[in-house]
């Protein structure tokens, strides 16, 4: 094989990024030295499959550049194009339907624990070569992107650009167009997905677009997560809800310990505002609610306000920056909010969800999904702060 010349440009060259996605599985499951030998089988073998691959195609240059143990970054470059093309796409199909079950089954037979998955994503693009020993240091947009590509390829997936399909010929009946990259069309083969697989493989990935990140979780988090939120904060909590009965019921517990009480005594004696606001017990929202729901929200929300009103009796001046509001309105969520205002803003919410008519399936509030949203979820949490300061301040009436 040819080498590249040190300070010539390049153009029309295959890039390669090949990660273990099981890597951390892997690393915390097994001994030191026989993780290290699991990747020095894929070392091996994704390297040694590269070499037999250009030597059969006779290609002029198709080398690793880098490798970091469990992943790593290849050149395959021909000045005929259709050689390196073939080469490349010969390469990453083996990788997935040859070597990845073959290094299972190795895995198995050593006894090492964990799952191995590959994610591989390929390129074509320029580079300028620096010369023998600082391929490390090239700075390509093409191999940014194909880096980048690598990182939100699914596991057990090839990840291309249209520019790689493009050329592709016989290979491109592989791979499936499922959606946009960084502004390139990406287009994806998965080795055992029925078709149009892929498509809901990359999905289930990257979400849909325009998609904001949040955190999930399947219940209400718990008294002490909760706790840790108010201790986070520095200036203001919005505690919405219907009744905030479980809320109620956590500053008045005889239980030790008492996470959130202490949480919020400690969030008040620092000077925060906390703000207590649900549902009129008298309104024509909670009585449509109630009858919707088959449950005496009124009389949930009466309790919850002796509870309240217990808290600030019993820690007197103490609690004199805890405000308890209530809202002719539904919110139609609960919401714990913390520092609206502030770069660090926290919003915990969770839609109030609807139980199917009949008795089979009881949704409690604890029962329903909750998210974590921050200023990253841009416009999402824009919309819910508006919300959430809304009912904090429109129509209310402070009784407590």
């Amino acid at each position: 094989m040819n080498t590249f010349q040190a300070n010539r440009t390049y153009d029309n060259v295959f890039l390669i990024f090949v990660d273990a996605a099981g890597h951390s599985n892997v690393v915390a499951h097994n001994p030191r030295d026989l993780a290290r030998q699991a990747f020095d089988l894929l070392h091996r073998k994704v390297t040694d499959r590269l070499s037999m691959i250009a030597e059969q195609r006779r290609v002029d240059y198709a080398r690793p550049w880098r490798w970091a143990g469990d992943g790593g970054f290849l050149i395959v470059h021909d000045e005929d194009e259709s050689v390196a093309r073939d080469v490349t796409l010969e390469y990453v199909n083996s990788l997935l339907t040859l070597d990845l079950p073959h290094l299972r089954d190795e895995f198995t037979r050593l006894g090492i624990q964990g799952s191995l998955r590959l994610r591989v994503a390929a390129h074509k693009g320029s580079i300028r070569y620096r010369g023998e020993g600082n391929e490390g240091t090239i700075y390509s947009p093409d191999i940014n992107f194909v880096a980048h590509l690598e990182k939100v390829t699914p596991p057990d997936t090839v990840a291309v650009s249209a520019d790689v399909v493009q050329v592709a010929g016989p290979y491109a009946k592989l791979f499936e167009p499922v959606g946009e990259f960084e502004g390139r069309q990406i287009h994806l083969f998965a080795a055992d997905a029925r078709t149009g697989g892929a498509a809901s493989i990359w999905l289930a990935a990257q979400g849909l677009v325009g998609g904001v990140p949040v955190n999930a979780y399947f219940e209400r988090p718990s008294q002490l997560e909760k706790a840790r939120m108010v201790r986070a904060a520095t200036t203001e909590v919005v505690d919405l809800g219907t009744s905030l009965r479980t809320a109620s019921r956590y500053l008045v517990t005889t239980e030790r310990p008492a996470h959130f009480r202490d949480a919020v005594l400690d969030f008040l004696d620092r000077g925060g505002t906390y703000r207590c606001v649900l549902m009129a017990p008298d309104s024509e929202a909670t009585r449509l609610l109630s009858r919707q729901r088959g449950e005496d929200l009124a009389g949930k929300t009466h309790a919850a306000l002796a509870d309240l009103r217990q808290f600030k009796q019993r820690h007197g001046a103490a609690a004199d920056r805890l405000e308890v509001l209530q809202t002719p309105g539904y919110p139609g969520m609960a919401c714990l909010a913390t520092d609206l205002d502030s770069p660090y803003a926290l919003i915990l919410t969770s839609p109030y969800l609807m139980a199917p008519p009949g008795p089979q399936l009881q949704l409690q509030r604890g029962d329903m999904p909750h998210y974590l949203i921050t200023r990253s979820a841009g416009p999402l949490f824009d919309h819910l702060r508006s919300l959430v300061q809304g009912f904090a301040t429109s129509s209310v009436e402070r009784v407590l």
